[in-house]
């Protein structure tokens, strides 16, 4: 059986300082600490699971009590040097505060995801997203140019002029969400390019889990002609996850976060199964980002977590599939659990659907799943309902579920550039 995942000495020492910081700086982690009946100055690293997870809605409720940054920061308002807001796919979106040292470990985190991937000065690297104040890809632009490579912006352009410059400017590697990859895809098939005959070897995402996915990151490399990489992070812990090139799995940052798989939305760790696979909801510590810190932060990713040897010469902890889903985007329908991960890499199996929308609709307690998609160019009526039949049935062959499925005319649905939103809940 693998060994159990266990902090390293050198982790266990940076996360006593970590605690000291937090101790004496941080009034949230006071206050939490407080609450819980614990002094945080006298907690030993290997007493750290007593103190309570924390959670987003918490650093919400925090910023609302304490406007505008809530109370977490460990430094003078001045030292911070940079602001970014979460996504706010769901709720209000967070602030978050940088101070340059906080900014360079970011930075250093993502610099060790492209030599995983193996990126390095001598490629150019195409951005094709918006520059907003999500902190989205800021940190993977800054740190390529920190590692040498030209960097090629693609903010404040529509995605036909994207694909005109990236082809122009060779971009060897494209650095986007996976929704955004396949969009870029089909624009350019609509256009008669072949985007598979680029320079681009190499194609890295993050945002939305999806590049872990095998329909998903097969479309993307056949489309491209490139190796497809997976990357994870969050606006409040960092860039914590990356995909190599020795295998399809993630590994974890394990230096720099320490990682514990609890039960979901509870503060119990797991225990492993017979190959020393926990599988559970992922939470962590960052170890490097000590101007905003968080300590136990749930991150709402559904991982399956092992230790493991991967075959491009890595030890340590690793995801295998990367990241499942998000807990809290289970949803039931006629007493079937259904992750739309696995929805979405079922749908997406099917070579002829370009794009695809789903709408769990709940009328008293009866829940119904009903998926439109998008077939390619050419293809009639019966043809549609020819697929929609197989894909009705493949969805309650292999995850017992019964959807009805529509077909709707090209480019009827919508198209996103950045995290996508393609399940929709209606009804009480």
């Amino acid at each position: 059986m693998p060994e159990p995942i266990l902090p390293s000495p050198s982790q266990l020492e940076r996360l006593r300082s970590l605690l000291g910081i937090c101790a004496s700086r941080s009034a949230f982690y006071q206050r939490k600490a407080r609450e819980a009946g614990l002094d945080l100055a006298a907690l030993a690293p290997e007493d750290f699971q007593r103190l309570p997870t924390t959670r987003k809605e918490e650093l919400a409720q925090d910023q609302e009590e304490h406007p505008p940054y809530g109370t977490v920061l460990c430094e003078p308002l001045e030292r911070y040097t940079r602001l970014h807001l979460t996504s706010g796919t769901k709720g209000r979106p967070l602030r978050w505060l940088d101070t340059p040292e906080s900014w360079a470990w970011w930075k250093e985190r993502w610099q060790g995801i492209y030599r995983a991937a193996g990126l390095g000065p001598a490629d150019r690297l195409f951005f094709p997203f918006s520059f907003g104040p999500f902190i989205g890809f800021w940190a993977a632009f800054e740190a390529a140019q920190d590692l040498g490579t030209l960097v090629l912006a693609g903010g404040g352009e529509r995605t036909e002029e994207r694909i005109r410059n990236l082809l122009e400017f060779e971009a060897t590697a494209v650095v986007c969400t996976p929704t955004y990859a396949l969009r870029l895809a089909e624009a350019a098939r609509l256009q008669g390019l072949d985007l598979a005959a680029s320079p681009v070897r190499i194609t890295l995402h993050a945002g939305e889990p999806g590049a872990s996915l095998p329909s998903v990151r097969r479309r993307i490399e056949e489309a491209w002609g490139a190796r497809c990489f997976d990357h994870a992070g969050a606006t409040e812990v960092g860039p914590w996850g990356f995909g190599c090139t020795g295998g399809e799995e993630m590994h974890l940052d394990a230096e720099e976060f320490l990682a514990e798989v609890l039960e979901p939305e509870e503060d119990r760790p797991v225990e492993p199964d017979g190959r020393g696979v926990l599988a559970g909801e992922l939470v962590l510590t960052p170890l490097g980002r000590l101007g905003s810190p968080v300590l136990r932060y749930r991150t709402g990713d559904r991982v399956r977590l092992v230790q493991r040897s991967c075959p491009c010469g890595r030890e340590g902890p690793m995801l295998l599939g990367g990241i499942l889903g998000r807990v809290d985007d289970m949803f039931v329908v006629r007493g079937v659990n259904v992750f739309p991960s696995a929805v979405e890499n079922l749908v997406r199996a099917f070579p002829e659907v370009q794009e695809f929308d789903a709408c769990v609709r709940r009328q008293a307690e009866m829940a119904e799943l009903e998926i439109q998609v998008e077939l390619e160019p050419g293809l009639g009526e019966e043809e549609g309902r020819a697929l929609g039949a197989r894909l009705e049935e493949r969805l309650h062959r292999e995850l017992h579920l019964r959807a009805r499925v529509e077909c709707v005319p090209a480019g009827s649905l919508p198209r996103y550039e950045l995290k996508a939103r393609r399940f929709r809940f209606e009804g009480a």
